[in-house]
C-alpha cells in the first residue's frame, strides 16, 4: 500500500512476517486470535480497510497451505522411515529363507546320494524288498525337495488366493450386450488358490468369458481339483455355437503356459475346453479349507 512505512502479518499475537522501516506496525490486541495485516501509519479509510481484510484472508490461506505442506513433509519422512524398516525386514527374511532352504536341502541331498549309490549296487547286492524300500525312499526325498523348493522359493509374484469371486463376476452377469447369458457355474466349496501373476489369471478368465459370450451358446463352467496331482481343472463346455477363433486359442495357450498350466481343446477332450492350473500349496491349509 503506497505510503505505508511498516507492514506486519500476525497470526493471533504471533508475528509471522514484517517489513518496512522506522517504527514497527503495532501488534493487534491479545484478545484477537484471527490472522491480521497491520500497517503503519494506520489506514482508516473504508477502501483501505477492505483491502487489508482481503489481504489478511489471503495470508490466512497461505498459512494453512504452509501447515499442510509441513504435515505432508512430516508424513513423507515417516513413510521413508517405514520403507527403510520394511526393506531391512525383507532383506533379513530373505537371508533366513535362503539359510533355511540350504539347511533343509543339504541332508536330503546326502540321503539321495547314498540311496543312489545303494541302488547302483555300490554297497552290494539288493533283495527285491530292499530295492522297493530304497526306491520309495528316493521318491520321498525327491518329493520333499520339491516341497522345499516351492515353499521356500523366492517370491516374485503374488498369485490369486481365491479364483471363485473372479469367476462369478465374469461368467454370471445378468446380461451381456443386452442378451441374457445362459451359463451354469459349478465351483468347489473351498478357495481356488492359483500361483503366478494375478494379472495373467484375470486376463485368462476374461478371455474365457469373452469366448463364451462370443459363441452365443449356453455354457457350463466347472472348476474341480484333479485327485492328488495338485492341479485345478477349469472346464468350459459349450452346447453348440461358434468355434473358438484361432487368436483366442493362441492367447489362452500363452496365458496357461505363463501360469505353468496346460490347455486342452474341445477336439482333444471331446467334452469342452479344459484349462489346467497348478494349485498354490503355499496358501495355509486353514485358509484353503475355510
Amino acid at each position: 500500500m503506497t505510503g505505508a512505512a511498516s507492514v506486519a502479518f500476525y497470526d493471533g499475537s504471533v508475528c509471522v512476517a514484517e517489513t518496512g522501516r522506522g517504527a514497527g506496525a503495532r501488534a493487534p490486541s491479545r484478545s484477537r486470535r484471527q490472522p491480521a495485516l497491520v500497517v503503519w501509519p494506520e489506514r482508516s479509510a473504508t477502501r483501505d480497510t477492505r483491502v487489508m481484510e482481503r489481504m489478511s484472508a489471503f495470508g490466512a490461506v497461505l498459512l494453512a497451505a504452509h501447515a499442510r505442506e509441513q504435515d505432508a513433509a512430516a508424513r513423507q519422512v515417516q513413510l521413508l522411515k517405514t520403507q527403510r524398516q520394511l526393506e531391512r525386514r525383507v532383506a533379513n527374511q530373505e537371508q533366513r529363507r535362503s539359510r533355511a532352504s540350504h539347511d533343509l536341502r543339504t541332508p536330503l541331498m546326502v540321503i539321495k546320494g547314498y540311496v543312489d549309490m545303494m541302488l547302483k549296487g555300490t554297497a552290494g547286492g539288493l533283495t527285491a524288498p530292499i530295492q522297493r524300500y530304497l526306491e520309495r525312499l528316493k521318491r520321498s526325498a525327491e518329493d520333499q525337495s520339491a516341497i522345499i523348493d516351492r515353499r521356500l522359493a523366492k517370491v516374485t509374484e503374488v498369485g490369486v488366493s481365491d479364483l471363485r469371486p473372479l469367476l462369478r463376476t465374469a461368467f454370471i452377469p445378468a446380461a451381456r450386450g443386452g442378451r441374457p447369458v445362459d451359463t451354469t457355474l459349478t465351483l468347489p466349496d473351498r478357495p481356488v488358490a492359483v500361483p503366478g501373476s494375478s494379472d495373467d489369471v484375470e486376463l485368462l478368465v476374461r478371455t474365457l468369458s469373452r469366448a463364451v459370450a462370443a459363441s452365443g451358446a449356453p455354457a457350463a463352467v466347472r472348476v474341480e481339483a484333479v485327485g492328488d496331482a495338485g492341479v485345478w481343472q477349469l472346464r468350459v463346455s459349450l452346447r453348440g455355437g461358434k468355434a473358438l477363433p484361432e487368436k483366442t486359442v493362441t492367447t489362452l495357450r500363452y496365458l496357461t503356459q505363463r501360469l505353468r498350466g496346460g490347455l486342452s481343446l474341445p477336439e482333444e477332450t471331446g467334452n469342452g475346453l479344459v484349462v489346467h492350473l497348478p494349485v498354490d500349496d503355499t496358501v495355509p491349509v486353514a485358509h484353503r479349507d475355510a
